[in-house]
């Protein structure tokens, strides 16, 4: 979580338009006041959602997700046996660009609604996925 907050601050400390806009969808919720955040508030941070996850995106919390193969597997004409260990890597899977154009930038756009449901839903795996 510290690591998150830490590389969340950074990127919004380096790219200001982006924290002008989260400080927007704050202010439009909080209106100048103090109170604590409900969780009617928290769902409506959308843009702060988008601006998290391309976090993660970038800088996932998970360095590497291994996994036992219960069967068979073929990858590119390659069979992978049943049994063996497979790893990934998010930090590079996060990059690919045919799932997010320009992947070293930082852009909370890629995680639009529309675009999130044009994409596999693995190729966004910032805390791991699928049976351990």
């Amino acid at each position: 979580t510290t690591a998150a907050i830490s590389w969340t601050l950074y990127l919004l400390a380096t790219h200001p338009d982006i924290q002008d806009k989260v400080y927007e969808e704050l202010e439009n919720i909080f209106e100048n006041s103090d109170r604590s955040p409900s969780m009617k508030d928290l769902s409506e941070m959308k843009y702060l959602e988008r601006v998290t996850k391309e976090t993660l995106r970038l800088y996932p919390s998970v360095p590497f997700i291994v996994r036992k193969l219960r069967e068979d597997v073929e990858v590119d004409g390659y069979i992978l046996p049943r049994s063996i260990e497979v790893s990934m890597v998010p930090y590079y899977a996060h990059r690919l660009p045919e799932y997010f154009p320009e992947p070293d930038k930082f852009n909370p756009d890629n995680f639009l609604p529309e675009r999130v449901a044009a994409r596999h839903p693995y190729a966004y795996i910032p805390f791991s996925a699928g049976p351990r």
